[in-house]
């Protein structure tokens, strides 16, 4: 189907998010239907002068009003380099309004026999249509679209010719956290087989305590090596990433880019790696290594699969020459392939395959991982393997649940034969008494991760939550971690997200070290570990002076049981000193966060972060929310200050989802909305 095809196309420009920042769903208090149906109005006229320029060459004036309009009515660069469910409200109706509107316009334009872009060679004027839109509407440079549309336009082009998904259901399931999804696809929403003799009838309650005896596992993620990195480059530019270009302009000013890393939206330079893996093989015994995804940087308009193959060789045979005796177990992040998110079922063309992929990092992976591992890897970039009598680990491509992952809309049906080879190997090692660690790149509940494949994953983390000692997660650059519930509401699982060691965005880098208890394998403790960006950069001679930020039992709770995390998240509810503690923590103490401070708002995404682990349940998060509030206005203040971090800093691009996104009812303020019924009245009564 062409209909399609085009907005994928546009959709590899508006997602192309380079974080892909974690968040919770997003329900404000003006009415999801009223907010749909102001989206709906205004896609409908852009709908209407689209068709007008496309089939006349015409522009009308009421055309070039509400594209004006549109243009001025969002930010450029968050787009971009934030995931869709941290942006603003004004971003959120623009993605939704553009979505919907050149969802119909291609509609029109292919289904039907006279249609413009009906038949075989109309690959030209669909580009032609993309670009224009980025262009009109403001969304990018020229470079950065021309880039992703050229990537992009193969495989979006095959999945739209064999998919039978429409419009309606595209935008939902494209954004189906916010006020556009208002349909449910029946075709999506499927159950896994999952054996019902165990289940959850309790809490989890019965981890073990920290001991001496308890061996280490260090976890490295979001590494987002940047091989084009310019110390002295400009680090604030248009571009989604910086710290590349333009030295001979900034350098020496406050614009130019770090010797090691820069706060801003740029990526991790060599330097900063070596300093980091110096730092774990002198001061820390790592038993395993875990490494969770995404290794290649954000520069997501210009990659290649030679490059991208490039970056991740280097990567994996640095790490193997500093711990040449330390078995290290990866998975797949959302930035390895080429194009960026794509993710393929079996048996689809070569040319739009994500097959060379999986055979290279089956190449660069097999000095670590048994041959048994192979099949898996090949078929779909996963694996499992069992390094002691009695342990296995599984490691997940958890990217078949990426909302951004465009294979998603091939068919939903093909994001299942993962999570029953999950559920199989699962029943396989409770038969065989052995505990198991399950490492995946994107959190659960993380707003971009589908709804019905994060329900049937916790399915499995329910059934099987006395097999499962420990679940390692990346991809939020934040140092946090998730709660699984049951459907009966009980903590049943610990998701522990490692951080991000690149600086992307407004963050220290930082790798996470945990002790493990040695016959349960469940996490007893953790430490980060990170370096003060400000202070090394302030010395670029001198290497950067890595330090423990805080161990987890210090400075929160020895039980780090389900129930005992599940009896913290109360804590921190009830307690808002303890929450900001908890988040300056997460945002990894970087100078720009705790400067900025952190609002009631932002403390209350960040604790709903840990409440919800599927995106469309957020009821713990809103008892904690309300808890929270209540405590804050028991201290008769919530106004930030440099001792009450927070991440509302002016231009931070970064954190995020905490301060506009306070799990499941933030409200458009006042000026947002009344912008928005402003620009629907206006473009009315233009026509």
């Amino acid at each position: 189907m062409r209909i399609q095809c085009l907005l994928f196309l546009l959709g590899g420009i508006l997602v192309a998010s380079a974080v892909h920042l974690p968040g919770v769903p997003v329900d404000f208090n003006l009415s999801d239907s009223v907010l749909s149906a102001i989206a709906d109005d205004v896609a409908k006229q852009l709908e209407e002068g689209y068709i007008t320029l496309i089939k006349t060459g015409v522009e009308t004036p009421e055309f070039k009003r509400i594209t004006a309009q549109l243009a001025q009515s969002h930010s450029k660069k968050d787009i971009f380099t934030k995931n869709m469910v941290d942006l603003e409200p004004r971003d959120n109706f623009l993605m939704c309004t553009a979505c919907r509107s050149t969802m119909r316009v291609f509609m029109r334009t292919i289904r039907e026999e006279d249609g413009e872009l009906h038949g075989d060679n109309a690959g030209d004027l669909m580009k032609w249509f993309a670009l224009d839109v980025c262009d009109r509407l403001n969304l990018q440079t020229k470079e950065v679209c021309e880039g992703l549309l050229e990537f992009f336009m193969p495989t979006v082009e095959y999945i739209m010719r064999n998919s039978e998904m429409d419009a309606q259901s595209f935008c939902s399931l494209f954004m189906e956290y916010s006020f556009c999804n208002t349909v449910s696809n029946p075709d999506y929403n499927w159950t896994l087989s999952v054996d019902t003799s165990g289940g959850a009838t309790g809490p989890k309650s019965n981890t073990p305590l920290e001991s001496p005896s308890d061996f280490k596992i260090c976890q490295l993620t979001d590494i987002h090596h940047d091989p084009l990195y310019e110390p002295g480059s400009l680090a604030s530019c248009d571009e989604p990433m910086c710290c590349q270009r333009n030295k001979d302009t900034v350098e020496g000013t406050s614009e130019a880019a770090g010797v090691w890393g820069d706060y801003r939206d740029c990526d991790l330079p060599w330097n900063v790696l070596e300093s980091a893996l110096s730092h774990v093989a002198e001061t820390q015994k790592c038993d395993f290594i875990y490494q969770t995804g995404d290794v290649v940087d954000h520069m997501v308009w210009a990659t290649s699969e030679e490059k991208n193959k490039e970056v991740l060789t280097k990567v994996s045979n640095r790490i193997t020459e500093v711990f040449p005796d330390v078995p290290v177990y990866p998975c797949i992040g959302n930035h390895e392939p080429h194009p960026l998110n794509l993710f393929s079922p079996e048996g689809v063309p070569t040319d739009v395959s994500t097959t060379w992929l999986y055979e290279h990092l089956y190449g660069i992976w097999s000095k670590w991982l048994p041959e048994e591992t192979k099949e898996t890897i090949l078929k779909g970039g996963y694996y499992t393997v069992s390094p002691r009598s009695g342990f296995r680990i599984i490691a997940l491509n958890s990217n078949d649940c990426y909302t951004d992952n465009f294979w998603l809309y091939h068919s939903g049906t093909d994001k299942i034969p993962q999570l029953q080879w999950l559920h199989d190997t699962l029943l396989a090692a409770e038969a065989a008494g052995e505990k198991v660690h399950i490492l995946t790149h994107i959190p659960a509940g993380d707003g971009t991760c589908w709804s019905v494949w994060a329900r049937e994953y916790n399915r499995c983390i329910t059934r099987f939550r006395d097999t499962i000692s420990g679940i390692f997660n990346g991809h939020s650059h934040k140092d946090e971690f998730l709660v699984h519930y049951s459907d009966d509401g009980y903590p049943v699982g610990i998701a522990w997200n490692g951080g991000a060691l690149t600086t992307y965005s407004y963050k220290n880098p930082n790798y996470r070290v945990y002790a493990i208890n040695e016959e349960s394998y469940d996490v007893t403790n953790h430490y980060t570990y990170i370096y003060n960006l400000t202070e090394a950069n302030l010395n670029p001679d001198k290497d950067p002076e890595w330090f423990l930020e805080y161990d987890f039992v210090s400075a929160f709770t020895k039980d780090l049981s389900p129930a005992g995390i599940d009896k913290l998240l109360d804590n921190f509810a009830d307690n808002p000193e303890l929450m900001r503690k908890y988040w300056r923590y997460r945002v990894t103490s970087a100078d720009p966060q705790v400067n900025g401070g952190c609002d009631r708002n932002c403390l209350a995404g960040s604790l709903c972060r840990a409440a919800v682990n599927i995106n469309d349940r957020t009821e713990r998060c809103v008892e904690l929310r309300e808890r929270l509030f209540i405590a804050l206005d028991n201290e008769g203040s919530d106004t930030p200050s440099p001792s009450t971090p927070s991440p509302s800093t002016p231009g931070d691009d970064d954190d995020d989802d905490d301060d506009n996104d306070d799990g499941g009812s933030a409200s458009l303020t006042a000026l947002s909305l009344t912008s928005i019924i402003a620009l629907v009245l206006t473009m009315r009564f233009s026509f």
